[in-house]
């Protein structure tokens, strides 16, 4: 398999520095869905997934992407929102209950895999995402009884809600949690983003008849918004480059776009089909796009990777100054891949956690390995 997705001499890299793990096959016929992922501090990584629908799954993994500790969070425990987030040395995810709906703020024992409960909010239903900016950490939701998003601060501690805002879907949007949270139908790319100085927020959410991009002040108070086109065009994935400088990705029907540095105004009305960026025909853009900080060559680029519409993982490599692109890397040939998330690794390279189905079986988790010398070589560096 590592010859389909990798051009390289076998002797090219060592073999902590670049691998292909296949998990799932231990698992008999579970569905996979990956969430995220986090590199560990020992070089190993720990992976978030959602399992036969809205289960969860939790993986430790060694340097080397071998098996450390596995496991099937249990009930009642269900639908974690897609980010794992590492605040003061440990590891914590949001997820919901299974009848109450309401919002528990889990902590990962990275030793064991063990779950324990920090926070209970049984204010918060329908946890779409959370957020952790450094400092507090933020939990976007959906409440169907007054048909609101909600956005909500978590205190430092994580003991306490210092704020909450709420904005006007104006409308129904239940089928659509449900098919969302159940993992059943189809997913939205609910997020939050800060700026670095911590002054303005933006999230990608139902409003106002459509999922836009939402604009808050540090209060949560809303600022502005690009309003989608209903359900069928919004935005994806957001990284902010500081100030008011963002890279996007956004959606329009069936059609992706992207823009690696582009300027948003925290305080406009208008709709994201205006918000410059390039298209890209060849993404599925009902797969998730991942846009993140990634160093290459000692330089902090901005990286994009999306699934193309022939299952093979797009990967470009951008500028962060000038949003011009460094280079692509195209990642698979005959083994489906759908991206879930990446993280750069401490020694210059990336890990990348995502869908694989081989010889037509269920959907197994992976990750992709790539050497510090395989991102050089994307922007041409020998």
């Amino acid at each position: 398999m590592s010859s389909i997705l990798f051009s390289c001499k076998k002797d090219d890299f060592k073999e902590e520095e670049t691998y292909i793990k296949v998990y799932g096959e231990l698992d008999g016929n579970k569905k996979f869905v990956p969430l995220a992922i986090q590199q560990t501090a020992d070089g190993g990584s720990l992976m978030l997934s959602a399992v036969n629908g809205w289960n969860i799954f939790l993986m430790k993994t060694d340097a080397l992407g071998e098996v450390v500790w596995k496991t099937d969070v249990d009930a009642p425990y269900v639908s974690a929102t897609p980010n794992l987030i590492a605040a003061n040395g440990s590891y914590y995810f949001v997820c919901m209950d299974q009848v109450g709906l309401f919002s528990y703020l889990m902590k990962v024992d990275e030793s064991t895999g063990a779950t324990d409960v920090v926070k209970t909010a049984n204010s918060i239903i329908y946890p779409t995402y959370a957020y952790y900016d450094g400092v507090n950490l933020f939990i976007q939701n959906y409440n169907r009884v007054s048909n609101e998003t909600g956005i909500h601060k978590i205190s430092s501690d994580f003991q306490s809600i210092e704020q909450s805002n709420y904005i006007d879907v104006m409308t129904s949007v239940l089928n659509e949690m449900v098919n969302h949270t159940t993992f059943s139908g189809r997913r939205f790319p609910f997020f939050i983003q800060s700026n670095p100085e911590r002054t303005n927020l933006v999230m990608s959410c139902f409003y106002n008849y459509s999922f836009s991009l939402v604009m808050m002040d540090q209060n949560l108070d809303m600022t502005g918004v690009y309003n989608g086109a209903a359900y069928q065009g919004g935005v994806n994935a957001a990284l902010s480059l500081g100030g008011n400088a963002f890279a996007i990705a956004k959606f329009s029907n069936e059609n992706q776009y992207f823009t690696a540095n582009t300027t948003l105004d925290f305080n406009t009305i208008g709709i994201t089909a205006n918000i410059p960026a390039n298209g890209y025909s060849e993404l599925d853009n009902s797969k998730p796009v991942v846009v993140k900080d990634l160093p290459v060559d000692g330089n902090s680029t901005v990286c994009m990777i999306a699934t193309t519409r022939t299952n093979q993982l797009l990967m470009q490599v951008f500028d962060k100054a000038s949003g011009s692109l460094l280079g692509t890397k195209y990642l698979g040939k005959n083994t489906p891949l759908s991206i879930g998330d990446f993280t750069a690794t401490a020694d210059g390279g990336a890990l990348l956690l995502v869908q694989m189905r081989v010889m037509g079986g269920p959907t197994r988790l992976a990750t992709i390995k790539l050497s510090k010398k395989q991102l050089d070589d994307v922007i041409g560096k020998e």
